[in-house]
C-alpha cells in the first residue's frame, strides 16, 4: 500500500505580510501525496493575489491545491471548511503566520500507525517583539486537556475519521477551540502519539495571546464541559492567568529569561 495522503490546511484573512513564509515552508516538504487546502475569508489586501501566484509553484512540485475564498464566521468556521474539503486521510492545520518545520510531514507520517488517530510534536516559538526563540514541547499528560492545552495544536495531525466520528471545531469558541476539540477527542478514547521533533514554527502574538480575558472565560466553559466543577475550573484558570503574567514579565527582562531558560 502506498503512502497515505496528507492534507494541510491554511486559513487566511488579509495575511499578505506573513503568508509567503507559510507557503515556502509547505513547498520545502518532500512528502507525497500532499494536498494543500487554502481557506481564505475574503481578503481585501494582496493575499488572494499571492495565493494565485503560488498555486502553479505548488502544482509544479506535485502538491495538489484546493483553494476557495469566501466570508466565514471566524477561525473555527474556517478550520471546519478546510476539514470538510480535505481529501487526505490525515489532516494538519498551519496558520498563515506560522510555518511547517523541515521534514515535518515525513516525521508525522512515520509516527502514524493503523491505531493512531492524532500525532503531535514540538513547536519552535518565535517571539520577535522580545527577540526570543524557544521550543515548546507537547506534553502527553492528556488527562490535563480538560484544564489546559498541553499539546501544541499547530503540530497536531488528525485522521479525518476522528473528525467524522467526534465532530469538528465549535464555532461558538473564538480562542480555545483547539483545546475543546482535543479534550473531546481524548474523552472519546482517541489514540494519541508523540514525535519528539519540531513540527511547526509559530509566531507569538496570535488570537490567544491578544485575547487573554476571553481565553480565560472560554477555558472555564471547556473545563466544565469535561466534568470539572466550575469552582475548580475558576481556580485553575486564575492560576494560569497569573502564571502567564509572570512569563510575560520574564520575557520582557532578558537577563532573567536567560537565567531561567538555562
Amino acid at each position: 500500500m502506498g503512502a497515505e495522503k496528507i492534507s494541510v490546511i491554511t486559513i487566511s484573512y488579509n495575511s499578505e505580510n506573513t503568508i509567503e513564509r507559510t507557503f515556502q515552508s509547505v513547498l520545502t516538504q518532500s512528502y507525497r501525496p500532499l494536498e494543500y487546502v487554502l481557506v481564505d475569508g475574503g481578503s481585501k489586501d494582496g493575499t488572494i493575489a499571492l495565493i494565485e501566484k503560488y498555486i502553479p509553484q505548488f502544482e509544479a512540485v506535485g502538491i495538489n491545491v484546493n483553494f476557495k475564498s469566501e466570508p466565514d464566521k471566524g477561525i473555527s468556521d474556517a478550520f471546519n471548511k478546510g476539514i470538510l474539503r480535505a481529501t487526505g486521510g490525515i489532516i494538519g492545520i498551519i496558520n498563515s503566520d506560522d510555518q511547517l518545520a523541515e521534514n515535518a510531514l515525513t516525521y508525522i507520517s512515520d509516527t502514524f500507525t493503523a491505531e493512531t488517530d492524532v500525532v503531535c510534536g514540538d513547536c519552535l516559538w518565535i517571539d520577535e517583539a522580545n527577540g526570543l526563540k524557544y521550543i515548546r514541547k507537547s506534553k502527553m499528560k492528556l488527562e490535563k486537556l480538560k484544564y489546559e492545552m498541553v499539546l501544541m495544536h499547530p503540530t497536531c495531525f488528525v485522521r479525518k475519521s476522528a473528525y467524522e466520528k467526534y465532530g469538528l471545531f465549535d464555532v461558538q469558541l473564538k480562542c480555545v477551540m483547539d483545546k475543546d476539540l482535543l479534550a473531546r477527542f481524548y474523552k472519546n478514547g482517541v489514540k494519541f502519539a508523540y514525535v519528539p521533533k519540531v513540527i511547526a514554527i509559530m509566531s507569538a502574538g496570535g488570537v490567544s495571546d491578544a485575547n487573554a480575558d476571553r481565553v480565560f472565560r472560554e477555558g472555564i466553559e471547556v473545563a466544565v464541559r469535561n466534568g470539572v466543577p466550575r469552582w475548580k475550573a475558576l481556580v485553575r484558570n486564575r492560576y494560569k492567568m497569573i502564571r502567564l503574567k509572570v512569563i510575560n514579565f520574564v520575557k520582557h527582562h532578558k537577563k532573567v529569561w536567560v537565567i531561567i531558560s538555562k
